[in-house]
C-alpha cells in the first residue's frame, strides 16, 4: 500500500466517523430529551435513568448504522475527494500522471469495507439483539405486550389483549377454530393460555398451548376430544405454574395443538426486518406469516441487494464532485444530498409498489438499481483524467 492511498484511506475513515457521530448524536440528542419521561419510569434516580438510556440507544446504536450506512458512506466520499481538490492534491497527481480513477481507488474500496461491515451487522450483530431493538422507550421488560391475532396452518384464528413475556402466557385467549375442526365453528376461550414449546423438559404435552380456566362453545363431548387438534387436560403435573393467582381460574383445563408460537403472536408486523436472511427465507414457507408475505419478499429482495445500492448512491454522487461542479465542500455535498433523496425516494416508491402487489416483488428490489446504476455509469464518464 502506498503513501498515497494510506492518506486516503484515513481520510475516508475519519469522514465516515465524523459525519456517523454526527447524524447519530444528534437524533440520540434530541430522541433522549423527547422520551426522557419514558426513562424516567424504568429507573430509580438520575444516575440509574442515565445507565438506561445509555443502555438503549448503545443496542440501537447498530440499528442506527444498519438505516444510514449508505448515506454516510456517500458523504464520507465526497468529504475525502473534495478535501484534495481543496487542498490541490488531486491536481499534483494528476500532473503526475495518476489518473482519477486510480486516485480514488480506496475511496471506493473503503466504500465496499463499510457496506461488507453493514452486512455482517445485519446478520450477526442485529438479530440477537431482535427482541430489545423492538422495545419503546419505557419498556424494561416486564410489563406486558400487546397480542397481534393470527392464523396458523390449519386456519384457526389465535388472538388475546395482552400477554406476559417471563411465562409465555397470553391472557384473555381466544381461537375460533374452523369448520374443519369440529364439523362447525367453534369458539374456545381461557382466561390464560400459556405456550408450551417442543424441547419443554417435563410437559407431557408439547407443541402447542395450555389454556386454564378455559370453555369451549359450543361444548364438545370428550371422545371427540382424545385425538384431535384439542385436548382436555385432567392432569396439570408437569406443566409450568401458572401466570398470576390460581384462584381466577375455574373452568375446563385444555391443550391446543399448534404451530404457532409466543413468539408469533407478539411480535410486531415489521418482525422480519431482525431477522437474519436465513430466517427470513424460512419465514417464506411458515404459513403463519401469511399476513406479511409479500412484504418479506420484498425486502428480501432488497436486503440482498443492499450492498449494491450504497455503491450505486457513492457512484451517483462522485461524479458531481469530479466532474468539475466545483471545490466547495457544502455545494458538493448539497448536490449529493438531492441526489440522495431522489435515489431514496425512488426506492420507498418501488418498495410501496411491491409491497401493494402493484409490481412483483423482485421488480421492486431491481428497479431503482438498474435506472439509477444506469445513470452513474452515464455520469462516470462525466470525470476529468
Amino acid at each position: 500500500m502506498r503513501i498515497l492511498d494510506r492518506q486516503r484511506y484515513w481520510a475516508f475513515f475519519k469522514a465516515y466517523v465524523i459525519c456517523f457521530i454526527a447524524l447519530v448524536g444528534l437524533y440520540v440528542v434530541i430522541d433522549a430529551f423527547s422520551n426522557l419521561d419514558e426513562f424516567a419510569k424504568r429507573a430509580d434516580g438520575a444516575a440509574e435513568m442515565f445507565q438506561v438510556m445509555g443502555r438503549f440507544y448503545l443496542v440501537h446504536m447498530t440499528q442506527f448504522y444498519d438505516r444510514l450506512c449508505g448515506v454516510i458512506g456517500m458523504m464520507a466520499a465526497i468529504f475525502t475527494v473534495t478535501w484534495m481538490q481543496r487542498n490541490n492534491e488531486l491536481l499534483a497527481m494528476l500532473a503526475a500522471g495518476i489518473s482519477t480513477q486510480r486516485v480514488i481507488r480506496p475511496v471506493w474500496i473503503s466504500a465496499i469495507l463499510v457496506s461488507a461491515l453493514a452486512v455482517l451487522n445485519q446478520e450477526l450483530v442485529i438479530p440477537p439483539l431482535a427482541e430489545e431493538l423492538q422495545k419503546s422507550h419505557d419498556d424494561d421488560g416486564e410489563r406486558k405486550v400487546l397480542v397481534y391475532g393470527r392464523y396458523d396452518s390449519d386456519g384457526i384464528y389465535i388472538h388475546g389483549r395482552e400477554a406476559d413475556r417471563a411465562t409465555r402466557t397470553v391472557l384473555s385467549f381466544n381461537a375460533t377454530l374452523p369448520v374443519t375442526v369440529f364439523g362447525a365453528i367453534h369458539e374456545l376461550d381461557a382466561k390464560q393460555a400459556q405456550h408450551i414449546p417442543e424441547d419443554h423438559p417435563r410437559a407431557p404435552l408439547k407443541g402447542g398451548w395450555l389454556l386454564r380456566g378455559a370453555h369451549l362453545n359450543p361444548p364438545v363431548p370428550d371422545k371427540e376430544l382424545r385425538e384431535g387438534r384439542i385436548v382436555r387436560v385432567e392432569d396439570l403435573e408437569g406443566f409450568p405454574r401458572p401466570f398470576g393467582d390460581q384462584v381466577n381460574l375455574e373452568g375446563a383445563s385444555y391443550f391446543l395443538r399448534t404451530r404457532l408460537s409466543f413468539e408469533a403472536v407478539t411480535r410486531i408486523r415489521q418482525w422480519y426486518q431482525y431477522a437474519n436472511t436465513v430466517d427470513l427465507i424460512r419465514g417464506l414457507d411458515d404459513p403463519t406469516n401469511e399476513p406479511e408475505k409479500l412484504e418479506m419478499a420484498v425486502f428480501l429482495h432488497s436486503r440482498i441487494l443492499r450492498p449494491c445500492l450504497s455503491l450505486n448512491l457513492m457512484f451517483l454522487s462522485l461524479p458531481l464532485v469530479l466532474g468539475g461542479f466545483g471545490r466547495n465542500m457544502f455545494v458538493n455535498l448539497g448536490l449529493s444530498l438531492g441526489t440522495s433523496a431522489l435515489f431514496y425516494g425512488a426506492c420507498f416508491l418501488s418498495q410501496y409498489l411491491g409491497d401493494d402487489a402493484v409490481i412483483p416483488p423482485e421488480l421492486a428490489a431491481w428497479a431503482p438499481l438498474i435506472g439509477f446504476g444506469s445513470l452513474a455509469v452515464a455520469r462516470w464518464d462525466t470525470i476529468r483524467t
